[in-house]
């Protein structure tokens, strides 16, 4: 075995590896998505709208209407994407106000839930 061989399998075996890491990061998995609304009164809020992009993509969309019970504190749902950067537009109906909107950035990770704390 020469060594223009022997440099040629190494080479080969970075590519290798370092492409298997890279299809690994960018796998989707299950993400947790939390939206704290603990600053709404009870029964204020009736229905709720998030919609998750990534780079003008859909990722994915969350839509429930409540009704006179009201959200809950914290609404969470699971996302399945790549992680990273998104953008989150969070839609939230009030009985008896107006629409509010609004979006908000945030980077998905797997090993923690992406927590938008609603203000009002």
């Amino acid at each position: 075995m020469t060594k223009a061989f022997a440099a040629r399998l190494v080479f080969l075996a970075a590519l290798v590896g370092g492409l298997l890491l890279w299809s690994q990061q960018r796998r989707p998995r299950d993400l947790t998505l939390q939206i704290d609304l603990t600053a709404a009164l009870p029964g204020e809020i009736v229905e709720l709208d998030v919609v998750v992009r990534r780079s003008g993509h859909l990722l994915g969309r969350h839509d429930v209407r409540y009704g006179r019970a009201g959200a809950p504190g914290v609404v969470e749902f699971q996302l399945h994407a790549a992680p990273g950067a998104a953008d989150i537009e969070t839609t939230l109906v009030y009985a008896g106000r107006p629409v509010r909107r609004t979006v908000t950035s945030i980077t998905l990770s797997p090993d923690e839930p992406a927590l938008i704390h609603w203000r009002d």
